[in-house]
């Protein structure tokens, strides 16, 4: 018997998953991949009249396209570590949206990239944001119903691993967290919305294959 059928992968999702772990190897060359874009990259000036804030490969046409440094090789993305100041003029965009990024940030680094969020958004305009809901993860560990895509849990505390350790995830949000801290981060208002509804159709990209998980606030700043 092979040592790959004596130790099957297990898959991504489940308990005992170790590809989202992170090593000193690969803690070194995030570092120093974005200490080199921060160095010697300049963000060009925004062309179009959104943002777009940790968008991967999941580029949106109309809007500017930010991520990592990692993703900067993608087209239409604009390498930027979300843990520094956005590299944008106050008042540069009409709205912003962002999906399953906020949570990848320590709390700390999120509440500032929120301000940063706040300051470069004009008067009126209105910041989508979607994370995965840590609500619906308690129901699911409680036995309340929840989305059926909860299935590929193995059980409740599968889940909540999944949602607080994997991914790279080093935050969670609930409603009343996530629309403290927008207010907190100067934003007029916030409140729960829902899947593709909003105060602004430009903005309603959330992705379907993540409704199952997602908690959707808007902000308006």
């Amino acid at each position: 018997m092979s040592n790959s059928d004596a130790n099957p992968k297990v898959p991504s999702h489940q308990f005992g998953s170790a590809d989202f772990q992170a090593s000193p190897r690969g803690l070194l060359l995030f570092e120093l991949r974005s200490w080199i874009g921060r160095t010697f990259t300049k963000a060009p000036p925004a062309k179009s009249p959104y943002l777009h804030i940790g968008c991967g490969i999941n580029v949106r046409p109309g809007f500017e396209n930010l991520d990592v440094h990692f993703y900067q090789g993608a087209r239409g993305v604009v390498g930027h570590d979300l843990r520094y100041p956005l590299p944008y003029p106050d008042a540069t965009f009409n709205g912003a949206y962002s999906e399953h990024a906020l949570e990848h940030l320590y709390p700390d680094q999120g509440m500032r990239l929120l301000r940063e969020i706040c300051r470069v958004l004009k008067p009126g305009a209105v910041f989508r944001c979607g994370v995965p809901d840590l609500e619906k993860y308690i129901n699911y560990y409680v036995g309340k119903p929840v989305d059926p895509e909860f299935a590929k849990f193995r059980s409740g505390c599968e889940a909540i691993w999944s949602l607080t350790q994997n991914w790279g995830h080093l935050s969670v949000w609930d409603a009343a967290m996530l629309t403290k801290t927008l207010r907190e981060a100067g934003f007029a208002e916030a409140q729960q919305s829902n899947y593709r509804e909003g105060r602004n159709t430009e903005l309603l990209l959330d992705q379907p294959e993540r409704r199952w998980e997602t908690l959707y606030v808007e902000a308006v700043r």
